[in-house]
């Protein structure tokens, strides 16, 4: 059995818009790109000092290059076909509709290099440990283990476009839903369906949370993606639609927003705001 090991993505999965940028920007002008690419780690860097070769060649090049964002070596380095069209989806049509197709670059990457979305659903549950993980791809032939820094940089980019949640890979939720949705990648759902689940399933979140009418955006979310599984309803299709009932009366009813009281994850971010719970009231 031919032994495979995950491609080393080393930059954050944030970052990699500004960078693509950067060198798209620079392209020609290497020594330039360089000193923008070290500029800009080091302004996003946690960890204290970083050199410019490490910030190129160690993190920025190898990353965008196993991605395949990026041909060319030396001088002639330059973005690929699909880090101009990335790029382009993100400055023309935002953050949403540029995660979704990252997500379908994601999956043909993976398929290719890393085998563990395969290997996820192999598992075919909907949460596991990273020692569950590291097991059935070792039976698969991928060498790893749980420690591996690829492993869990690569779990970082699927987090990313929602392929997996996860606070701690010792509890990964997978998120099949997703998978399929991207990998299918039909036509949009219609609002009108959309808006059958989401209020559905908003009442069902009320009931179950013994009458409280603040449901968590991530929980709702992943209820109504389920439900429209079927129709290939993505994560991102969620938000993009949800963000529209922000200002918005629509069916007699009002879809209010709030404020998380901490920093909790998976909200969502309106015009600058970051939410995190939603109700929903009747209007007349």
């Amino acid at each position: 059995m031919a032994v495979t090991r995950i491609p080393s993505t080393k930059a954050s999965p944030d970052l990699l818009v500004d960078l693509m940028k950067i060198i798209d920007k620079r392209t020609g002008n290497l020594e330039l790109m360089k000193k923008e690419i070290h500029k800009y780690l080091l302004e996003k860097s946690t960890r204290g000092k970083r050199d410019e070769y490490n910030s190129v060649y160690a993190i920025t090049f190898p990353t965008l290059r196993r991605l395949e964002l990026i041909e060319g070596k030396g001088s002639e380095v330059h973005l690929s076909s699909d880090g101009k069209i990335l790029l382009d989806i993100f400055e023309k049509n935002g953050i949403l509709q540029y995660k979704k197709n990252l997500a379908k670059l994601l999956l043909r990457v993976d398929a290719e290099k890393a085998h563990v979305i395969e290997n996820l659903l192999i598992l075919n549950k909907h949460e596991i440990s990273i020692s569950e993980l590291v097991a059935v791809l070792k039976k698969a032939g991928v060498d790893t283990n749980k420690n591996d820094d690829r492993l869990l940089k690569w779990l970082r980019f699927l987090k990313h476009v929602d392929f997996v949640d996860y606070e701690d890979v010792n509890s990964i939720a997978i998120n099949t839903f997703q998978i399929k949705s991207i990998r299918e990648g039909k036509k949009p759902v219609n609002f009108d369906t959309f808006l059958d689940a989401l209020f559905e399933e908003y009442q069902k979140l009320v009931i179950k949370n013994r009458g409280n009418i603040y449901v968590k955006i991530p929980e709702l979310q992943r209820k109504v993606c389920t439900r429209l599984e079927n129709l290939h309803f993505t994560t991102f299709d969620f938000r993009d639609y949800l963000t529209k009932l922000k200002t918005t009366n629509i069916r007699g009813k009002k879809v209010v927003f709030s404020k998380p009281g901490a920093r909790e994850m998976g909200g969502l971010k309106i015009d600058k705001t970051y939410y995190y719970y939603i109700s929903i009231y009747r209007t007349e």
